[in-house]
């Protein structure tokens, strides 16, 4: 059983390392969502919203509800940015928005009171985004970040302690999940 397991980690990294690309998540579509407030902390109603697609120039239109929330589901990965414009508000555009497969980004966007002709710019948000609705972890590793990793002994099995969530046990077998650690 455990030459299987072995074997079956091998071949698998075999073919991760010579599949000739970066690798990715299942899915490749993400979702954008958020709520638009005033500089009071007021949620701003039927705000006009644009998602556009720096790469390729794709654009989506949206509006906020009456409780100032927007979602933009299915959209494919790539970086975006966010134009907002309410009516006695600056158009804001957020931008540096970098969405990967399966992410669920939420951006809450505060909008300053003034002529609709003013734009705010607000750039490179993309680091300061934490997930605080799941506690799912991912990464995107490319073929260079693989071949960078050092291998103790040359066992396929150590990239399964590069993954997201994983945790090595503190006895012989540092090979299991974390999640079967002794109740105390």
């Amino acid at each position: 059983m455990g030459k299987c397991i072995i074997s079956f980690l091998v071949v698998l990294c075999c073919v991760i390392l010579l599949s000739g690309g970066s690798l990715r998540a299942q899915s490749i579509y993400g979702t954008i969502t958020g709520t638009v407030y005033d500089p009071s902390g007021a949620v701003v109603a039927n705000s006009t919203l644009i998602l556009k697609n720096v790469a390729s120039g794709d654009v989506r239109k949206g509006a906020t509800n009456s409780d100032g929330y927007y979602s933009f589901s299915s959209v494919p990965t790539g970086s975006y940015s966010i134009t907002v414009e309410a009516a006695g508000f600056e158009k804001t555009v957020t931008e540096g928005i970098e969405l990967s497969g399966a992410a669920s980004l939420n951006f809450p966007i505060k909008l300053t009171i003034g002529a609709s002709t003013t734009e705010v710019k607000v750039e490179g948000v993309a680091d300061q985004i934490i997930a605080t609705d799941s506690g799912e972890k991912s990464i995107t590793l490319t073929e260079k970040q693989l071949q960078d990793f050092s291998i103790v002994g040359r066992n396929a099995g150590e990239f399964i302690k590069i993954l997201p969530g994983f945790a090595p046990r503190n006895n012989s077998d540092g090979l299991k999940s974390g999640s079967d650690f002794p109740a105390k």
